[in-house]
């Protein structure tokens, strides 16, 4: 059940009937195919016969709500796990949206809808998967229907993690490694590894050729490759290893400088006593920040930022910005897809040096 123009399958889910209507005629207009539910339960009663490219879903609907259906959605794995989830709300409540994002949604749109808007988000988020192959694409014991908690744990992982095999196909993206990719626009290309040239393609062709070929003892391989645009580099880890009655995998870590594997803000408050701001002025040091960035991101003077980094420096043991970083570094990190963007900092517990 496609569009006529193949564009994708929708899913829309809302409660309130003449909206729902709405949606499904503006997709429709649009050229998607549509699939309507007005209850969480009648979406996963869709979800058991159809593969939507996408799910729209309203949050606040009676019964089943829409955080509990994405979370109902990933646990049940498969390949409805992975498509991008939208949430329609009448309520942009930054509280709603760490949740959603917590529980892996892509993407929100606010009532009253613009639909040119929602045209745009559609389309952007079917063009992003299809860089990548769906995740019931992977042929190991570990990924039956009966285990999606082992997907959901390299979610976790605060380092992209791609699964392959010699011949470039990819079999599995982690959500780090798709932000990754999404921001450099590098490496996959309709489902197979693929470098920025064709030097680059050569490089990597023999990259995980000599991994495949040298098995466990080649040990981890490394590879840095430029990313599309010139402007930055990716850095990737090869390793092999077996799946069970299938030819040899390849398990590459993937790293950006621009993403580096830092805590969350709320792990530093619980293990060091940080502030909320405290947290987030720590978070963007280790990310290479300087104070007066860090105080014009804020909003805050550079006094207030150098009181702050003082209370830091104290709480975590730290006697200079290096030992800082290292303590950071060194914290447990998990994927970083609900962090909060600098303008929404809590500022109330600032020091009053203005």
């Amino acid at each position: 059940m496609r569009g006529s123009d193949g564009k994708g399958l929708i899913l829309c889910i809302d409660d309130e009937v003449d909206l729902l209507c709405d949606l499904a005629e503006e997709l429709r207009e649009a050229g998607y195919g549509v699939i309507e539910a007005s209850t969480g339960a009648e979406a996963l009663d869709q979800l058991e016969q159809v593969q939507p490219d996408l799910i729209l879903c309203d949050i606040s609907m009676p019964g089943m709500d829409g955080h509990e259906l994405l979370q109902a959605v990933k646990a049940a794995g498969g390949s409805n796990s992975a498509a991008p989830f939208v949430f329609l709300t009448a309520l942009a409540e930054r509280e709603q949206i760490i949740e959603g994002k917590r529980l892996g949604a892509d993407d929100y749109l606010v009532k009253p809808i613009d639909y040119d808007l929602m045209l745009a988000t559609v389309e952007t988020r079917l063009r992003q998967i299809r860089l990548w192959p769906r995740q019931t694409a992977i042929p190991l014991p570990w990924a039956a229907s009966d285990r999606p908690e082992a997907l959901a744990v390299l979610d976790l992982l605060a380092v992209g993690v791609i699964l392959t095999d010699a011949a470039r196909r990819v079999h599995f993206v982690n959500a780090m490694a798709r932000g990754i990719l999404q921001d450099t626009g590098a490496l996959i290309t309709e489902g197979a590894l693929s470098a920025a040239d064709d030097s680059e393609n050569r490089k990597l062709g023999s990259w995980l050729q000599q991994i495949a070929q040298e098995g466990s003892d080649s040990g981890a391989s490394p590879l840095a490759l430029p990313c599309p645009d010139g402007a930055r580099s990716l850095s990737l880890l090869g390793v092999p290893f077996q799946a069970n009655g299938h030819a040899a995998r390849i398990a590459i870590f993937l790293g950006d400088r621009q993403k580096p594997p830092l805590p969350r803000a709320e792990t530093l408050s619980a293990l060091y006593g940080l502030t909320p701001t405290e947290a987030r002025i720590a978070l963007l040091l280790a990310s290479g920040d300087k104070p007066a960035a860090i105080a014009t991101a804020l909003g805050v003077s550079a006094t207030t930022v150098a009181f702050h980094l003082r209370n830091i420096f104290e709480k975590t043991g730290a006697d200079r910005q290096a030992t800082l970083v290292g303590i950071l570094f060194a914290c447990p990190a998990i994927s970083e897809a609900s962090s909060l963007p600098v303008a929404e900092v809590n500022r109330t517990d600032r020091c009053g040096t203005e």
